[in-house]
């Protein structure tokens, strides 16, 4: 209850506050509060597309893990998700702003729709991204609780709750305007924050000399390149967080808002080094949290998403701690409200169009799915009750296996069919989920350190391949190529 810390936490929610009557005023239609009526330059976009994906997952969780395990967690993201904004920038980023350009595009249920020609595709990728969203943004109110409950004192639960109504309040009126909006503020603010910390940690460290040697004191692996975890886990990451990041949703929709196709110029590298500058937070504060605790000097945690935490209160002074809880807040908050309008446009607009219907006033019932969302999306992350980063690992992987190959191999191979499209998604789906709640009640099924959403998003791949080559003959006469032929042209 540091009254320096409150302080600085409040001007920051304070700010949000403002940012969404802002643009909320701003809202006049369903393409603003979907694709901010496609208005946003390139930094906007690219800090906009950095801290949806550089979440409480991401740093909370990663600096649970890096204390926990060592180097391996941050090895296996700190190259695959820039390599992952490179790709994603390059292999559908122009595709996806020209769809949105050749007509009434605001989803990726739009894109799909349009590119196979079928109502059916955008249906499945409507409730795949819809369970996706619950999933992922479980993760956010679990870590939005920690940070509530190590700044205000009160529980974890009752701290996600008032998150979530800050939360609430700009994403309902002010939609996606809000959200990208409020992810530049909170980008910025990551940034700044990560570049001290890093500095301040090892320092508190006794530098990196003095960290790697009392980590290898207690274990060898813990200094090593990839840590105490299994290669395949490391493999698996990597091939999660290069690959799958194209496949992230609230991330890829984002090429629909930019107002011009200049605009894509520098934005993967912007984007790519504004998360690898976040990482060095994750690393510094993990392994020299870990330090700390090897010496007798860190205090007991229940959890490995509590170090970050409990670093920044007890080893650095009221100003820094309260601009990295800040920070960490940003994280939730802007990955967070991205989701829910994620989701809102999944049932309100994707999932009728694929029975033939729409929905009229559009704009109103997005405001209502968004705050439903955030109601289920809670009552899941109570449910799930593990760690935010495996937590956050599973919403990823679900995301990465379900919209991977029907968006971004679809805009690519042009052999690819609706029937592929629609197989990848449901199994997709289907194996996240039925792994996972398998590995809750203690059935494990996967072989030791291979991870869920690594094995189901091959596997989709594999079957998105197979299905449209086994389809092929029947397809290509009914296909929709103009999309495509314009693209390359």
């Amino acid at each position: 209850m540091n009254v320096t810390i409150i302080s600085i936490v409040a001007i920051y929610l304070v700010i949000c506050i403002l940012i969404g009557v802002w643009a909320t005023r701003r809202t006049k239609s369903a393409s603003d509060f979907l694709v901010a009526g496609r208005s946003l330059g390139m930094f906007v976009m690219a800090i906009a597309a950095f801290t949806s994906i550089q979440s409480g997952f991401g740093l909370l969780g990663g600096a649970g893990q890096t204390f926990t395990g060592g180097m391996g967690f941050a090895a296996g993201v700190l190259i695959a998700a820039p390599l992952g904004f490179a790709l994603t920038w390059f292999l559908v980023g122009k595709r996806i702003w020209m769809m949105g350009e050749h007509g009434d595009v605001f989803t990726l249920g739009d894109v799909v729709e349009k590119r196979y020609n079928s109502r059916s595709v955008r249906g499945w990728l409507g409730l795949a991204i819809t369970l996706g969203v619950i999933g992922y943004l479980g993760t956010q109110v679990q870590a939005m609780g920690v940070i509530m409950h190590s700044i205000f004192g009160v529980s974890p639960a009752v701290g996600a709750l008032i998150g979530l109504g800050i939360l609430a309040f700009y994403s309902v009126g002010g939609g996606i305007i809000a959200s990208v909006y409020t992810d530049l503020f909170q980008g910025v603010i990551m940034i700044a924050v990560s570049i001290v910390i890093f500095f301040f940690a090892l320092n508190v460290g006794g530098g990196m000399q003095n960290i790697t040697e009392t980590l290898q004191s207690s274990d060898p692996l813990l200094a090593s390149p990839f840590g105490n975890f299994s290669l395949i886990t490391i493999a698996c990451w990597f091939l999660l967080f290069s690959l799958g990041a194209a496949g992230q949703p609230h991330f890829i929709n984002k090429f629909l808002m930019i107002k011009s196709a200049k605009e894509l110029r520098w934005g993967a590298f912007t984007a790519g080094l504004a998360y690898a500058i976040t990482v060095l937070l994750v690393v510094s504060i993990g392994l020299t949290a870990r330090t700390l605790q090897i010496q007798g000097r860190f205090p007991e945690v229940a959890s490995a998403d509590d170090s970050l935490v409990v670093f920044v209160t007890a080893f650095t002074p009221s100003v820094i701690s309260g601009l990295v809880l800040a920070g960490l807040l940003a994280a939730i908050m802007s990955t967070g409200s991205g989701f829910v309008t994620l989701g809102a446009a999944s049932l309100v607009r994707d999932i009728p169009r694929a029975f033939g219907k729409e929905v009229k006033n559009e704009l109103l019932w997005n405001r209502i799915v968004v705050f439903g969302l955030l109601v289920v999306s809670t009552l899941f992350s109570f449910y799930m009750d593990t760690l935010v980063a495996l937590l956050g690992v599973f919403g990823w992987g679900t995301f990465a296996a379900a919209v991977f190959p029907a968006v971004v191999l679809g805009l690519v191979w042009k052999r690819a069919t609706k029937q592929g499209a629609v197989t990848s998604i449901i199994l997709g789906v289907f194996l996240n989920f039925t792994f996972e709640i398998l590995k809750k009640y203690g059935i494990t099924i996967l072989p030791e350190g291979v991870v869920v959403g690594a094995i189901s998003l091959v596997i989709s791949i594999l079957a998105f391949v197979v299905v449209s080559l086994m389809t092929q003959p029947q397809e290509t006469a009914e296909m929709e190529q103009p999309p495509l032929e314009v693209m390359e042209g």
